[in-house]
């Protein structure tokens, strides 16, 4: 019985994918969705994988999930499905931000080279393609991007402006806005470059000092976000009749509800607290 369970339940799975692919309508707007996220996080990462062969597996490891904790009666393995639908999006969302640290570390150092490739160069194009080699990934990568897309034609304006916003960094544009205001303002571009790099490298400072402070409150907030699941899971496994009736009744449901909302509200303000901004 379960057998035939799981396998009509892969078919069902087959079914709804090819139906997200092929046709219009609710389904296939939040597939596109999603694929389009997928597609921008692989871009910012340069990740060469199809959005939407990714998106194809993740949908049907959860839906395997779901017919196995079908099949086996288990809430214990009901309770991943949340997981695992969001793992996905939180491991891309934690490469992006460890991308823009790394490369945030790399922004001081560079302005100083290219501030004395300046002084050599002609014009910044070539102060930007002279400063490939000098540094690392993932920022080489990003110029690479941007004296390509010069070199096929872009305007260097536009081709900043674009890479500022796909890589969606606050300290990064900051860094492009103000080579472009230097650069149209016609000012002394080495010096400002210069003074750009001492000011980068305090604020890399005093985000470590901050980084420090926060840190403790940080892992409280991560403790505090799992502490639910597991507790769940060893209640279920210590009595497995325990949580079905809680969810059966009608009082077991609103505090179920009640308890959940308390939980988002807690991990919500905590990482508001610990969320500080120079």
């Amino acid at each position: 019985m379960s057998f035939w369970l799981i396998a009509l339940g892969f078919g069902l799975a087959l079914g709804l994918m090819s139906y997200l692919l092929v046709y219009e309508g609710p389904g296939h707007a939040l597939w596109r969705v999603y694929t389009d996220h997928l597609r921008a996080c692989f871009s910012l990462l340069f990740i060469d994988h199809r959005p939407e062969l990714v998106a194809a597996v993740h949908m049907a490891a959860c839906l395997a999930v779901i017919l196995a904790a079908a099949a086996m009666s288990s809430l214990s393995l009901l309770l991943l499905v949340p997981v695992g639908a969001a793992l996905p999006s939180f491991h891309l969302e934690r490469m992006k931000n460890h991308r823009r640290a790394a490369l945030a570390e790399q922004l001081a150092p560079w302005l100083t080279i290219l501030s004395n490739n300046l002084k050599s160069a002609p014009n910044i194009s070539e102060a930007f393609e002279s400063s490939i080699g000098l540094v690392e990934s993932p920022l080489r990568e990003e110029i690479e991007l941007l004296v390509k897309e010069v070199k096929m034609g872009e305007h260097l304006d536009r081709a900043m402006h674009r890479s500022a916003e796909r890589l969606q960094s606050p300290l990064y544009s900051s860094v492009m806005t103000t080579l472009l205001v230097a650069r149209q303002s016609g000012g002394n571009l080495p010096k400002i470059l210069g003074e750009s790099s001492n000011t980068l490298r305090e604020m890399d400072r005093l985000e470590g000092v901050v980084r420090t402070k926060t840190a403790e409150g940080k892992s409280q907030t991560f403790v505090l976000a799992l502490l639910p699941f597991v507790v769940v899971a060893a209640l279920h496994r210590v009595d497995p009749s325990m949580l079905p009736g809680l969810v059966a009744s009608h009082g077991g449901k609103i505090i179920l509800f009640i308890s959940i909302a308390l939980w988002a509200a807690a991990i919500a303000l905590a990482r508001r607290i610990v969320k500080v901004d120079i």
